[in-house]
């Protein structure tokens, strides 16, 4: 934050980089887990920007209530307020989540008809004990609303 992110790994030029995997041993230069990086840099500058990227996406994201139900089924989106709405996929290839009347969602995209959001959910693990975990899906927008603190918030 307030610096400027430089690629670790380009290393001047696409040939430079590309002859740390192909080359004429058929072998990668290297051990597979460490690679040559620009001066300034180590091995972990790009996961600690993704990781900042991470944090302020979540600083972003909107609260919302969920004031009806959907389910994840074709049934129930034609069920809703207006069928041809819901007909229409909305063109994307990530998953839907069941909301439920109550639920509260952290919004971070936004479409035209649908939202998609963060909600915590008690979930089995593997030993059978209940884990709260974060779920992440599409759901539609006219499902939701906005808090009021969240509006307010908007105002300040």
């Amino acid at each position: 934050l307030g610096t400027t992110f430089t690629y670790p790994y380009l290393l001047g030029s696409r040939w430079n980089n590309l002859t740390q995997v192909i080359n004429m041993s058929n072998f990668a230069k290297g051990d597979g887990y460490t690679w040559p990086v620009v001066p300034g840099t180590d091995q972990y500058t790009f996961t600690e920007e993704q990781i900042q990227q991470k944090l302020l996406k979540r600083q972003r994201m909107v609260d919302h209530v969920i004031t009806g139900p959907y389910v994840t089924n074709w049934f129930s989106r034609l069920t809703l307020a207006n069928p041809l709405l819901f007909c229409v996929c909305n063109g994307l290839d990530e998953q839907y989540i069941a909301v439920n009347k109550g639920d509260k969602v952290l919004v971070s995209r936004w479409r035209k008809r649908w939202l998609y959001g963060c909600i915590k959910r008690k979930l089995k693990n593997k030993d059978g004990k209940l884990v709260e975990k974060e779920i992440g899906g599409w759901f539609p927008r006219i499902c939701a609303m906005e808090t009021a603190e969240q509006t307010q918030k908007k105002v300040e």
